[in-house]
């Protein structure tokens, strides 16, 4: 299983910043590997929202489902996919720090089934689309910053 944690701090409100993230369609703006995003059912982001992101590995397109598995506006939001080749967990903490926000992002990923043979090396590859990912996010919070 591959894992990181990556901790940011931007000069936006928790709420702001919350909102900003557990609307997973959002990720299309700021993760580089992701090439779209939708939400598959109504409403606004809540426990038990889905949507699904086409994860860009290499020349294919794998569509991921994720889940808001743990909804705790402003502080927490919990996502997690579980398909029959992977399993994976995004679990975001929000916290005021110094007039803005302290945002702490912990993922995991890990392959099943055959793709366990594979998994060791997994690692390098998730923790490299993680670091862009979350740069892509402190840029697309902090434009928000500015608005």
């Amino acid at each position: 299983m591959a894992r990181i944690t990556e901790v940011l701090q931007i000069p936006i409100a928790p709420e702001r910043a919350f909102d900003h993230v557990a609307d997973f369609t959002t990720t299309e703006q700021w993760d580089p590997g992701i090439s779209s995003a939708e939400r598959l059912d109504a409403g606004p982001p809540q426990l038990g929202a889905r949507f699904q992101v086409q994860l860009k590995l290499g020349p294919l397109d794998l569509p991921l489902v994720y889940e808001i598995t743990t909804y705790e506006r402003p502080t927490r939001v919990v996502l997690t996919t579980v398909g029959a080749t992977h399993r994976g967990e995004d679990d975001v903490t929000f916290a005021p720090s110094h007039g803005g926000t302290r945002i702490t992002w912990n993922a995991a990923f890990a392959l099943r089934g055959p793709g366990l043979l594979i998994d060791p090396a997994l690692g390098v590859g998730f923790r490299r689309a993680a670091k862009e990912a979350v740069a892509g996010l402190e840029a697309s919070l902090l434009d928000l910053a500015e608005t």
